[in-house]
């Protein structure tokens, strides 16, 4: 009973222990961050072409994801049925304020995870898109995934990875918008 005390007690400060544990490692994106990061992937990427591949594929498949989200949220409708007398199941469409979206940016960054949340998620007409993904030491979000979660529409980018991206996202944190869903892909971290 002892060891349920104290797991009570850690509970009642969880979300202050994650805020601080947040706050030691945000990185904060700003619009001349963006810029900055879009200016150093040109320098870095000059040489090799991978920069215009990497925007010309990220245009196209941000496009290409987007024609069928269309398509998909015209398709979907409410609906309830009547399974056996007294059992109902059915669909109902709820709008969300703020959507969360991770994208991985560490060993496995995915653009792709970028064009499918965020892109759904504007598609669907959530006000609020945030996306994170984590920094990369002093070089911070990789260039392609910030140039792609842009491109989708996020409204906010955060440098910020693992838990600590995922309580930002569902705490609001440096928001001021709780995310009401969170998507994306995870691991046994995340």
């Amino acid at each position: 009973m002892r060891n349920l005390s104290a797991f009570r007690k850690m509970l009642r400060y969880w979300p202050r222990i994650l805020l601080a544990a947040t706050l030691a490692v945000f990185v904060p994106i700003s619009d001349d961050t963006v810029s900055g990061y879009g200016v150093a992937f040109a320098q870095e990427s000059e040489k090799s072409g991978e920069e215009k591949k990497t925007r010309q594929v990220s245009g196209i498949s941000e496009k290409t994801y987007r024609k069928f989200a269309e398509a998909q949220r015209e398709s979907m409708t409410e609906f309830e049925t009547e399974l056996s007398p007294g059992l109902f199941a059915g669909q109902k469409l709820i709008p969300v304020q703020t959507a969360g979206c991770y994208v991985p940016g560490g060993r496995y960054a995915h653009v792709a995870s970028a064009i499918m949340s965020v892109t759904t998620a504007k598609v669907a007409g959530v006000d609020h898109v945030i996306a994170c993904s984590v920094a990369q030491g002093e070089a911070g979000v990789p260039p392609a995934i910030l140039y792609t979660a842009n491109l989708c529409g996020a409204d906010t980018i955060l440098a910020l990875g693992g838990v600590q991206g995922i309580a930002a996202l569902a705490y609001g944190l440096f928001t001021g918008h709780a995310a009401d869903i969170l998507v994306g892909p995870g691991n046994r971290f995340v």
